[in-house]
């Protein structure tokens, strides 16, 4: 029996609109759960979500749960019987799942104290606790506020005023809001990850192999926290807010070569939101793994800020094992760029994907369309950009204006949409919840310029006209191609990018009826519905 338990949730969808999510290792948990144990706290994580998407299941209650079922998260809690069971909260549009969580545990003991973290419940703390099932919101970063939590129930005080960083509800049920938690400035007081604590292999071993990746076993991993930026897309500055403070090289490497050598992992992908913004740190953890000569290849599928990079930066991180880099642009557009807060110069971008490319790295363009005051024209840009910098792949998102994010503002201001009428009194309600899962998993918001109709087709077309450049110019000059090969393996997984490229252009060129019903997650990814199992 745990004293603590941390669960990450399970996903669950309406059968009209389906949607399936696998699960994701659960990083924030991971160094939660290694931090309280490392204090004595005998803190458990489960898994609540499932690996195997044929594992879904249709409810009577007319949804899609990849998850769990109440019977197993009953039997965890009951095997258990914990003082504390901390959630992970950080996607809006899947709230509703801890709140289904958070009643079954109440309905299975009421004494347990239920303790929520994470972006979504720190934005939203005041109205999460008018949920009877919520004892606590843990806002920002968690470690310490958690550990103090933790300490004063286990010790039966409920004298709960002097944690920081904490919200709750007192005696009367008065919803109270201790002052912000100062972030942990040195990250490298935190003990390493124990990754005993979970099934490394499950989430490093996947059932749909992504073509994509080179090496399995994958894992991510996060070298710092936060993000100095200001975009105004972004939400991540709910916990870490808008700083950056990173472990060192030597710390991060450690956590590498563990994972290579005692779990087996043989890809990383660094997950950090900034990861590259201490270039002399950088270049530290390149430089520490080349001399422990730690075999691993790695990747930044996050995005890495270009503008701190350079060729000599680029060129250690091919010699360190990244075979793959993404270049976050989110837009080519000058107008557009300072509305976002990236207003760097493309063309440095478009400089740093040809080198990449030369030297033997694949590279990846994110772009985003949709922004609030955001015309076709401006749009094109970046559509052009991308057929024109050289990037290997580009992937064209549109826009979803997240309630914690800075843009969302825009877009109430506008009169476009506005979801606060979900966060009043009455906010905790399904059917009034799925409105804003409706509208997020239904892809593209109306702008002040477009509809969300519009938008979807430039996204298609701004897909399918790149894939149809890419495919020229590789057949024009396939030296494109060659140049990656530098090894037997570079060889292979240049086979595997061509047989998808080939595999996506007949399915999308050749399928064109089909092709405009189709969103773009559809097209690099099946869905896997005939698979499911009804219970």
């Amino acid at each position: 029996m745990a004293k603590v338990l941390l669960f990450n949730q399970f996903f669950s969808s309406k059968q009209e609109a389906p949607e399936y999510v696998n699960a994701t290792l659960p990083i924030n948990l991971l160094y939660l759960a290694s931090y309280l144990n490392s204090k004595g706290m005998d803190c458990k994580i489960y898994e609540l979500g499932i690996f195997d998407l044929k594992n879904a299941k249709y409810l009577d209650n007319g949804k899609i749960r990849c998850g769990l079922t109440d019977e197993e998260i009953t039997a965890i809690i009951l095997k258990e019987n914990p003082a504390v069971i901390g959630i992970g909260c950080l996607f809006t549009v899947y709230f509703w799942d801890i709140v289904e969580i958070a009643k079954l545990i109440k309905k299975v003991n009421p004494a347990i104290k239920v303790a929520l973290g994470g972006n979504h419940a720190t934005i939203f703390a005041d109205s999460i606790l008018k949920e009877a099932a919520f004892d606590f919101v843990v806002r920002g970063e968690g470690e310490l506020t958690m550990l103090e939590l933790c300490a004063l129930v286990l010790a039966g005080n409920g004298d709960f005023s002097k944690v920081n960083g904490l919200s709750y509800k007192d005696s009367s049920g008065v919803v109270m809001r201790n002052p912000d938690r100062e972030l942990i400035k040195d990250l490298d007081v935190l003990p390493m990850p124990d990754y005993s604590l979970l099934n490394v292999k499950a989430y490093s071993n996947p059932v749909e192999n992504s073509p994509y990746v080179m090496r399995y076993p994958l894992i991510g991993m996060m070298t710092s926290r936060g993000c100095p930026g200001r975009c105004v897309f972004c939400t991540v500055k709910a916990v870490w807010g808008r700083t950056w403070r990173a472990r060192s090289a030597q710390n991060t490497v450690d956590e590498v070569e563990l994972l290579v050598k005692k779990h087996g992992i043989r890809e990383i992908s660094f997950l950090d939101d900034s990861v590259s913004i201490n270039k002399k740190r950088w270049h530290e953890i390149c430089t520490e793994i080349i001399k422990r000569k730690i075999d691993v290849k790695w990747t930044t599928p996050n995005g890495i800020a270009y503008w701190t990079l350079d060729n000599d930066t680029l060129d250690l991180m091919k010699k360190a094992g990244c075979y793959r880099v993404t270049f976050g642009i989110e837009s080519a557009n000058e107008e557009t760029k300072k509305f976002i807060g990236k207003p760097y110069p493309v063309a440095q971008a478009q400089a740093l994907i040809r080198y990449a490319n030369k030297i033997g790295m694949w590279t990846i363009c994110t772009n985003i369309l949709g922004f609030p005051y955001e015309t076709k024209e401006q749009i094109m840009d970046t559509v052009n950009f991308a057929k024109t910098s050289g990037t290997d792949f580009a992937l064209f998102f549109l826009l979803a204006p997240f309630v914690t994010s800075d843009v969302y503002e825009y877009f109430k201001k506008e009169g476009i949409l506005n979801f606060d009428a979900v966060f009043t009194d009455n906010w905790l309600d399904d059917e009034k919840y799925s409105q804003i899962f409706r509208s997020m998993s239904g892809g593209g918001f109306a702008t002040k310029y477009l509809t969300a109709d519009e938008l979807k087709k430039l996204q298609m077309e701004a897909f399918r006209g790149f894939m149809l450049h890419k495919a020229v110019s590789y057949i024009l000059n396939p030296l494109i191609l060659l140049r990656k090969i530098r090894s037997f393996e570079d060889f292979l997984y240049m086979i595997k990018i061509a047989l998808s490229g080939m595999n996506m252009i007949f399915k999308n060129f050749l399928s064109f009826g089909m092709f405009r019903k189709k969103s773009m997650g559809t097209l690099l990814y099946k869905r896997p519905k005939s698979a499911l199992k009804k219970r």
